[in-house]
């Protein structure tokens, strides 16, 4: 029972160990997470900020390399300065640029018009039969720089410049890049996959009804939609079309709120056992207004090893903690057995005369402190040499297991029990005075002297008692008890005899 108790309190160490170690490991493997996925929101900002500058930069460099030439400024001041010309003009300045916007096109950027001051459109390069309109008339655009009410062809980021003719502002040359532009060339150079998911409201306005249908609903949440653009169709996918689906289905699952809170943010998902990781960056306009997402999707190899390194030091550690514990727990087993060893009789079971010797001098300090009774009583079994000779020693070794048995029954937890040596036996009665001590012995001598004893039948022991005193050491205390013995053996034996110290009535 002891040893079960004590295997039980290792267990419980064990599931408290183990559990701080999980509790702690799994913090650390949730922050090196957290860390990797701001990088991967980074990495994913950068890559697209890279893009747009370089974009950025071929559209300044067409800017001021070709509308601050002399030819095109000419025309274009003609055509403000005078009504009435414009078709000539459209088609002398539709030549002069057609080879920059063939250029323009391979670069994705097709959309490219210019504008007078009060709005109307002089030439759409991307449609040059479309003319002499005004910017309210048009279809929506995301990335405007004007007021609310200017509409646009196409969404995308534009680019607007103002056009000057010496000290004549003549009007704004406007470029507009579409998102999907951005995202084929992003592909390209980073190899991974990218959407761009814009707000449902912009995509489903009223004069964006015509445009709605190459939109579709995100799977990740039903507040967006992204672009379907049929060109994207024909770029290799760096990433199979349908575990772009598979991961988006298990974002929604992990975003009970959905996008609407526009928070860059970054997550994994596990795919068949691969990692993927897709980035959320909130794209806004010129007015600082959320419009939608880029999201960043691509295949990760390096993230499972936080969860592979989280559950392998968790095993091990845990493996080291199961170790340490059951050495300890069999250290404290050896430890137990060497102290049963130095203080328990192998033949009885109970207290040797060593460990006794040890509790009696504890007892008999605490007596002396407290003034508290305490008795001992000392008995053998009587004849006990005629019952070896008898029966043989194992027949003996069986008496004094039994007897021993028989007396444990009999006495309270509370009181201590020793084979004094041989046949003989010592019981020692904390509070216990000499009238209770006698009480005692004679019960215990009473219950060995009925028990049916197999082989020899009946077996009789004689009892000295004594009760200690404050003057008395372990040997007058003992030897009292030892005197009381010896005048019950005078007296015929099986019988209980008292000792009384004469300092007991001068105290």
């Amino acid at each position: 029972m002891k040893l079960l108790k004590s295997g039980a309190i290792y267990v419980f160490i064990f599931f408290i160990l183990s559990g701080f170690m999980y509790y702690f490991l799994s913090g650390k493997k949730d922050e090196n997470e957290k860390i990797y996925l701001n990088q991967k929101i980074e990495k994913a900002s950068a890559e697209f900020r890279a893009t747009l500058n370089g974009y950025d930069m071929i559209i300044y460099f067409v800017y001021k390399r070709y509308l601050f030439d002399p030819e095109v400024l000419s025309i274009l001041s003609k055509a403000y300065k005078n009504k009435k010309n414009h078709n000539e003009l459209r088609k002398e300045l539709y030549e002069k640029l057609r080879p920059l916007y063939s250029d323009l096109k391979r670069y994705q950027i097709k959309y490219f018009r210019f504008y007078f001051p009060d709005g109307t459109t002089f030439i759409r390069f991307h449609r040059p039969d479309k003319f002499g309109d005004r910017p309210e008339k048009e279809k929506f655009s995301i990335f405007e720089v004007g007021n609310n009410s200017e509409l646009r062809d196409t969404i995308g980021f534009k680019y607007i410049f103002p056009v000057i003719d010496g000290n004549v502002f003549v009007g704004n040359v406007e470029f507009t890049l579409p998102f999907s532009a951005v995202r084929t060339e992003m592909k390209k150079i980073f190899k991974g996959e990218y959407n761009f998911l814009i707000r449902k409201d912009l995509v489903l306005v009223k004069n964006f009804s015509e445009e709605k249908q190459n939109y579709i609903q995100s799977e990740i949440d039903p507040d967006f939609y992204y672009e379907n653009d049929p060109e994207v169709k024909f770029v290799k996918w760096n990433i199979p079309e349908e575990v772009i689906s598979l991961i988006n289905l298990k974002i929604r699952e992990s975003l009970k709120n959905g996008l609407k809170d526009f928070k860059a943010r970054s997550l994994a998902v596990n795919i068949d056992g691969n990692y993927y990781i897709a980035s959320f960056i909130p794209i806004s306009n010129k007015k600082e207004k959320y419009i939608g997402y880029l999201v960043y999707y691509e295949r990760d190899n390096t993230f499972g090893v936080f969860r592979t390194t989280f559950l392998v030091s968790y095993i091990g550690i845990s493996l080291i903690i199961m170790i340490l514990l059951s050495m300890s727990f069999v250290l404290g087993l050896v430890k137990e057995r060497f102290k049963t060893m130095a203080e328990i009789d192998p033949l009885t079971g109970i207290y040797n005369k060593g460990k006794f010797n040890e509790l009696l001098r504890f007892e008999l300090e605490r007596n002396k402190r407290y003034g508290r009774p305490l008795s001992i009583i000392l008995f053998d079994i009587d004849h006990f040499k005629k019952i070896n000779d008898a029966f043989g020693h194992q027949t003996g070794d069986y008496v004094l297991k039994t007897l021993a048995k028989i007396v444990s029954s009999n006495i309270r937890a509370t009181d201590y029990f020793a084979r004094w040596g041989g046949e003989e036996f010592v019981i020692l009665a904390p509070e216990t005075d000499l009238e209770g001590a006698q009480i005692l012995a004679e019960k215990i001598r009473k219950s060995i002297e009925e028990y049916p004893f197999d082989v020899v039948g009946q077996v009789t022991s004689s009892f000295g008692v004594t009760e200690a005193t404050s003057k008395d050491t372990v040997d007058s205390f003992v030897k009292r008890a030892d005197a009381a013995l010896y005048k019950a053996k005078d007296k015929g034996r099986n019988r209980v005899e008292i000792e009384i110290s004469p300092d007991m009535y001068s105290d």
